[in-house]
């Protein structure tokens, strides 16, 4: 498991002080923020991370445009903590906002820019075929989709 904080350093002990963490291994991706829009700067870091361990008939592209425009979404609409997970047993992207403002997403009455939230929702529906929208356990709102990737077989 590799754990990066914002000043590069890795495996560090404690944490706890950090805004951003990222660890990953062969089996998961995961980003804790303090902001939405720092999981945002990761998209092409996640990218990365698919294709060093997704098999290559995955659709890497497809995959990073539903990372970006789900946490996107989340930029523009619940800009607070930010966790994002993928899994490579089910190949599921998780989002999970903590400030519960995605739950009535793609439909939010707050919602100024409904034609973009409509756009997003529409791209990621067509990428993976649906979206799970629940609240999670410990608070927020949970966006689960399955993306178009398989992990690459051990050799």
């Amino acid at each position: 498991m590799v754990t990066t904080r914002p000043d590069g350093e890795t495996n560090a002990g404690d944490t706890a002080r950090s805004r951003l963490v990222v660890e990953h291994d062969a089996d998961r991706w995961t980003l804790i923020a303090g902001a939405a829009h720092e999981g945002a700067a990761h998209r092409h870091a996640f990218r990365e991370y698919l294709e060093r361990h997704g098999d290559p008939a995955s659709d890497f592209d497809a995959a990073e445009a539903v990372y970006g425009e789900l946490v996107n979404t989340c930029v523009r609409h619940a800009p607070g903590e930010i966790t994002i997970e993928f899994r490579w047993d089910e190949a599921t992207l998780i989002v999970v906002d903590a400030r519960e403002r995605l739950r009535s997403w793609p439909f939010s009455p707050e919602d100024t820019r409904a034609e973009s939230t409509h756009h997003a929702y529409a791209l990621i529906s067509a990428f993976t075929g649906r979206i799970h929208v629940t609240r999670d356990a410990g608070g927020g709102t949970r966006a689960s989709v399955a993306l178009p990737v398989m992990k690459a077989p051990l050799t």
